[in-house]
């Protein structure tokens, strides 16, 4: 029989001592969180801060976690209740304070982020947005990262017990687990979603539900130091070694108001509001700290008077300095950074012309194999299928670890592409067609295309989501809508839409090596077409966003469109040549952002006339901002109202005979330039 080990005595007081000094380093750590939200309430009652989300109640759990986890090193993707975590991690009190503030010197973004949302590099604190829920995926996407590189980091990830029922938050534990991806998920449950208790979100504890995972699951009482300390060391140290994801639910309590513009005593009655302040976690360890002797009361009271003079210190600077200056409002939308500035002459690589979807695969294979960072993933891409188009097969045999399938989940797949990106690697993502992407639009939307702006450009996610689009091949009303305008809409987002082979293969090489999230529409009606088809250049051809081409020379009116409205133009304009002797200058714009405004407009100021086709709708579409443009900076030129050929405000039908009534036809575009050149 083994023989148990006595503890030395030397060993048994140096780990009291250990013991201790954890307690008086967190209580340290818990007055500062205290009074920095005692100073914040006052800085809301001045109108200088107009959204607090206090952290009292739940500074020990956030503490405990920063002193398990290791600050710059393991990964950390907060909500906008973590004042404490940033303490713990070592965020320089004014820092905090300028956040706050939204000072100019504001490192968490310079203002442009709300207050709560904190953000650092240097302390691998990513920037979160306001929107709940969404911080789950793109830490999937960094954990996954880091299992790419074989390292030994933790990602940690938190929100509140509301946030849990968001469909994002089970799409994480769904990738994370399936991946076996070393994501720490923390919920920080105090009962309440604003006023919403937990009955009403989801009737049972979240530890249970991540059971259902198959994922390990803890319940702790995050109001409670030593024993949560202890039961989440050993959980972390496995993930380090490769354990999997882990969900830790922590009772805590919400002291204060859901934030500044609520008032819990409206909702919550007197004996529950006294009940959670007997729970107080800085009462408790101020207590154990006395009851131990660890501290006597004179130094705790010198402890309150030392940190609170370094807290009003912090924010006496903070609110000194300036607000940020209107002229950066505007900046770090994009980098602005392009991998090369100039069109070059395409070499073919042999005469005979290929289709657009070959050179479209093609391209990405020379792109991994260029850059071993370019990792690829969606539904049905992977071998034997390659998609449903064909476009990546080959590509999983080829780079099995890089090319994978997705779940059939959207905001899975860009979600944890934003996350992989922002851990160095260049996504190139699919959605197997632009009508499936909106359940991740919440992503695309508010997260994706905010990085790097809501950030003051400290963070990026250079990543591509490749989408097909498009009619005219019989796809119905939901696999074969144009939606560029709803995400050109969107500030962030670099947007390429070609039309033929050689400009796919240049535009989307460009996309791979591009520092700015890029949506790129593949026109499914264009991938085999005979006039789509062009020899294909070589590996090093890439071509410089926000550059139209001039497809046709013309001087009596000018065609801009894109996608599958150049070869209408063509068509339209070979045509108008030859039955009406009329010159139309046809331009393919190729990227919708940034837009080649300049081309538009020397085209137009030449030939005094202009239309605009495209397949989207006519109502909204961007047609509609082209022709204002045209009209507000060409006027002058202009020899007859700017007219523009679209789809009818309908949706796609199935039936060939009610899709061509619906879409732009050949005879809409020829008629339409011929009254033009006749005005």
């Amino acid at each position: 029989m083994k023989e148990s080990r006595t503890i030395a005595p030397a060993e048994a007081v140096a780990a009291l001592q250990d013991r201790q000094r954890l307690l008086v380093e967190l209580f340290e750590k818990m007055l500062t969180v205290y009074y920095i939200e005692e100073r914040v309430k006052k800085f809301v009652r001045q109108n200088k801060c107009s959204f607090h989300a206090s952290s009292r109640g739940h500074e020990k759990v956030q503490i405990a976690m920063a002193m398990l986890l290791r600050s710059g090193y393991d990964w950390f993707f907060p909500y906008y209740r973590e004042k404490a975590l940033m303490v713990g991690l070592g965020a320089p009190l004014v820092d905090i304070f300028r956040h706050m503030l939204s000072r100019a010197t504001d490192p968490s973004g310079g203002g442009r982020n709300m207050s709560e949302h904190f953000s650092s590099p240097a302390l691998h604190v990513v920037s979160p947005t306001a929107c709940t829920g969404t911080q789950f995926l793109p830490a999937v996407g960094m954990a996954k990262a880091i299992k790419a590189d074989g390292g030994d980091r933790v990602v940690y990830v938190s929100s509140g017990e509301g946030a849990a029922s968001e469909g994002e938050f089970f799409e994480a534990l769904n990738y994370a687990m399936r991946e076996q991806l070393p994501v720490l998920f923390l919920i920080q449950n105090n009962g309440y979603a604003i006023s919403v208790p937990q009955t009403v979100q989801t009737g049972s504890h979240l530890e249970d539900i991540s059971r259902g995972f198959r994922m390990s699951a803890i319940h702790v009482d995050g109001t409670r130091f030593t024993r949560m300390y202890e039961d989440l060391k050993p959980i972390i140290a496995g993930m380090r070694k490769g354990s999997g994801p882990c969900l830790v639910e922590a009772h805590v309590v919400r002291l204060d108001s859901h934030s500044s513009s609520d008032d819990q005593a409206k909702y919550r009655s007197p004996e529950e509001l006294e009940r959670i302040r007997r729970e107080d976690p800085l009462a408790h360890t101020a207590g154990r700290l006395l009851q131990g002797g660890v501290l006597d009361e004179e130094k705790i009271r010198a402890m309150h008077e030392r940190i609170k003079a370094d807290v009003d210190a912090a924010a006496d600077e903070a609110d000194s300095e300036p607000e940020p200056h209107p002229a950066t409002a505007t900046l770090n939308i994009v980098s602005g950074a392009m991998p090369v500035d100039v069109e070059p002459e395409p070499v073919p690589l042999s005469a005979t012309p290929v289709t657009m979807l070959d050179t479209l695969s093609h391209a990405l294979k020379e792109e991994m194999e260029r850059n071993p960072k370019v990792v690829m993933w969606g539904e049905d891409i992977a071998d034997p299928k390659g998609g449903v188009f064909g476009v990546t097969r080959g590509l999983s045999t080829l780079f099995p670890e890089r090319v994978m399938n997705s779940p059939l989940a959207e905001a899975s797949i860009v979600g944890v592409a934003q996350g992989m990106a922002i851990g160095g690697y260049r996504p190139v993502v699919e959605i197997q067609f632009a009508d499936y992407s909106f359940p991740g639009y919440m992503q695309m939307r508010n997260e994706i295309p905010t990085l790097r702006w809501r950030s003051g450009g400290d963070w990026t996610c250079p990543m591509v989501v490749r989408m097909v689009c498009g009619g005219y091949i019989r796809g119905g009303p939901f696999h074969s809508q144009c939606v560029e305008t709803l995400y050109a809409h969107t500030p962030g987002w670099l947007i390429a839409y070609p039309s033929n082979a050689i400009d796919a293969k240049g535009l989307i090489k460009t996309a791979c090596r591009l520092e700015d999230p890029v949506i790129f529409f593949e026109h499914k009606g264009l991938y085999r077409q005979v006039f789509s088809k062009r020899p294909e250049p070589g590996a090093d051809y890439l071509i410089p966003f926000g550059k139209a081409r001039l497809v046709r020379e013309g001087s009596d009116l000018t065609a801009v469109t894109w996608g599958s409205g150049v070869i209408r133009c063509e068509r339209a304009a070979e045509e108008l040549a030859q039955q009406d002797g009329v010159s139309m200058e046809v331009i393919d714009l190729r990227t919708l952002v940034p837009m080649d405004f300049e081309a538009i407009l020397a085209s137009v100021r030449k030939t005094g006339r202009a239309l605009v086709a495209h397949e989207a709708i006519l109502f909204g579409g961007l047609g509609g901002e082209i022709a204002a443009r045209i009209a507000g900076e060409a006027f002058e030129w202009l020899d007859a109202p700017v007219r523009r050929v679209a789809a009818k405000d309908c949706f796609v039908p199935f039936a060939p005979s009610l899709e061509a009534a619906v879409l732009p036809s050949q005879a809409d575009v020829t008629n339409a330039a011929r009254e033009l050149a006749r005005y």
